[in-house]
């Protein structure tokens, strides 16, 4: 599960809580030593610095919203919440940003919009967005994004699988999602552009629960 995790988690992102956890650890032994022997107020400064350095360098990312950039685009991706009854629709929103100076097109069926993946508490595949779409047979700039502007588009997660299964108890024969059960899911956005420079964005991911 780790390697799997090293490849979709950027490393950073790993380490963020224990670092927050070290940070506050050492937060609340300056305050009790402050308390317990009289010691200077610079004790609890230092601690405090510490602490909005480590939120710069390593930021925590929110429970419902999660980002990656690399030139010209950031990737994000977020949730309206991030639990969900049984059989509840699960809304992606999937937003690419132009962080360049100069307005990017993207073409239908060669740059990759939207997309996101859906995994179990495992990291298996459950579900892939992309492949309940239809893609156009000829290629056509579709998109253009100005500097600093950025497409929104929401995409849905149905609570199923990919894989469809056939329901023998009619006839004909049906063939239908298969729901998934209650438990831990993981979503992280994709985006991949082969009109500039094969970039292939990954977010971190985002947790889902699904009660029963």
């Amino acid at each position: 599960m780790s390697n799997q995790l090293s490849e979709i988690v950027p490393p950073f992102c790993a380490i963020n809580l224990f670092i927050y956890q070290i940070s506050y650890t050492f937060l609340g032994v300056m305050f009790r030593i402050i308390l317990s022997r009289g010691f200077a107020l610079q004790a609890v400064l230092a601690s405090t610095i510490i602490f909005m350095s480590l939120n710069t360098i390593f930021p925590l990312d929110s429970p419902l919203q999660t980002e990656t950039t690399e030139y010209p685009f950031k990737l994000t991706i977020a949730l309206e919440k991030y639990i969900y009854k049984l059989g509840e629709r699960v809304d992606v929103t999937w937003i690419l940003t132009n962080i360049g100076e100069e307005n990017v097109t993207l073409y239908s069926s060669r740059d990759l919009v939207p997309d996101f993946i859906i995994l179990d508490e495992n990291l298996n595949h459950v579900f892939r967005y992309r492949s309940y779409m239809v893609e156009p047979l000829v290629i056509l700039p579709y998109l253009s994004i100005a500097p600093r502007e950025n497409i929104t588009l929401v995409g849905t997660w149905q609570q199923i699988y990919d894989d469809l299964e056939i329901d023998f108890g009619v006839y004909p024969w049906v063939i239908k999602p298969k729901q998934v059960p209650p438990g831990t899911y993981y979503v992280f956005g994709i985006f991949e552009s082969p009109t500039y420079g094969y970039i292939k964005l990954k977010t971190p991911l985002l947790r889902i629960t699904i009660i029963g």
